[in-house]
């Protein structure tokens, strides 16, 4: 089923319990669209959020509230029932914020353009961490809840939030990142279609590359189960990968361009995806993945560097640090309550 939003989508999420899906546009809109499997896409609600891009969606507080960033600095939540508006951040950042992430029941994460990454705590209605670890746009977040670590996406790095510190970077350039293995591997996409596979903690140089995956950038990947991850890449095509053994299990479908964003709903059976238009297109996994069980041995890729799911965990330690550690700025502001960092109060 798919849906023209009237303008590009760039970042969708799914409601955690409800079959609504919401998605931010270029033109600064919030849309809230309710789907069921045997009917189309239906909208619910439309809400000018900011007065540019709106540029990253999440859920938060049990799909009470939706949080928007946008190319305008700003930061919104609206109330999913209503569409009011609960909170807005005018400046939450001193450049564009790109991305959020939910950390936990009570913590969000943004980054921005200039490589800056704050942690917001929603009892607190503030920003109780800020961290500049490079001067690149953050891309993406990847939150590993066991470790308390926030992985984000252009150049690696990991964020040892207990310690409010970075722990390791990796200066290799990729464009998004998900954790499989139950947390043992960091999966990359590139910009020459090859994965690159990590071990947690030791982001120097990869362990495994899966070199035929595409002939151009993986844009997006979307973590499906500890072994199994979706590709959308720069030709449109989604594709079912699998991780050790490295293999194309199948495609799932294709958008006439380049994939921006991709989200899967509270049961895992569906599948939301945008592009470099104005669609909205969801897919039907449990239909689709049907016929990928007889399939799901067939290895399609080859690894430059075998490796193994049950490697031991390595670890960055101060002797792999290398001279730019040293000139990472890193920042704690605990119970900031000023008028800039007032998230979650209302208007």
């Amino acid at each position: 089923m798919e849906i023209d939003l009237g303008a590009n989508a760039f970042g969708i999420d799914f409601h955690p319990s409800t079959n609504l899906i919401a998605a931010g546009l270029i033109d600064g809109h919030l849309h809230l669209y309710r789907y069921d499997s045997d009917s189309s896409l239906v909208r619910e609600r439309k809400v000018r959020a900011h007065k540019e891009s709106c540029r990253a969606v999440r859920f938060i507080d049990d799909g009470q509230r939706i949080v928007t960033a946008s190319a305008d600095c700003s930061i919104l939540a609206t109330d999913v029932e209503t569409g009011a508006k609960v909170a807005h951040l005018e400046n939450a950042h001193e450049d564009a914020v790109n991305t959020l992430i939910n950390v936990t029941e009570t913590t969000i994460a943004s980054g921005d353009d200039k490589g800056c990454v704050k942690v917001w705590d929603t009892r607190q209605r503030s920003c109780s961490h800020e961290f500049n670890a490079h001067e690149d746009y953050i891309s993406g977040m990847t939150f590993a809840s066991d470790s308390m670590k926030l992985v984000w996406r252009r150049y690696p790095v990991c964020l040892y939030l207990r310690q409010s510190k970075v722990q390791s970077q990796s200066d290799f350039l990729k464009t998004n990142y998900f954790l499989l293995k139950n947390g043992r591997k960091v999966i990359c996409g590139t910009q020459n279609g090859t994965l690159l596979l990590y071990s947690w903690g030791f982001f120097k140089d990869c362990s495994d590359r899966f070199v035929d995956l595409a002939p151009n950038s993986v844009d997006t990947l979307l973590k499906l189960d500890e072994d199994r991850l979706i590709t959308g890449c720069d030709n449109g095509i989604l594709s079912l990968v699998g991780i050790l053994p490295n293999r194309i299990i199948q495609p799932i479908g294709a958008h006439d361009y380049p994939i921006e964003d991709l989200a899967l709903s509270h049961d895992n059976k569906f599948l939301g995806s945008t592009a470099h238009d104005s669609m909205l297109k969801l897919w039907n996994l449990e239909e689709i993945l049907e016929g990928s069980n007889g399939n799901s041995g067939n290895a399609s890729g080859a690894a430059g560097d075998s490796d193994s799911d049950k490697d031991g965990m390595d670890l960055d330690n101060d002797s792999h640090k290398s001279s730019k550690g040293s000139k990472r700025k890193t920042k704690s502001k605990p119970n900031m309550l000023n008028s800039t960092n007032n998230f979650f109060a209302d208007l």
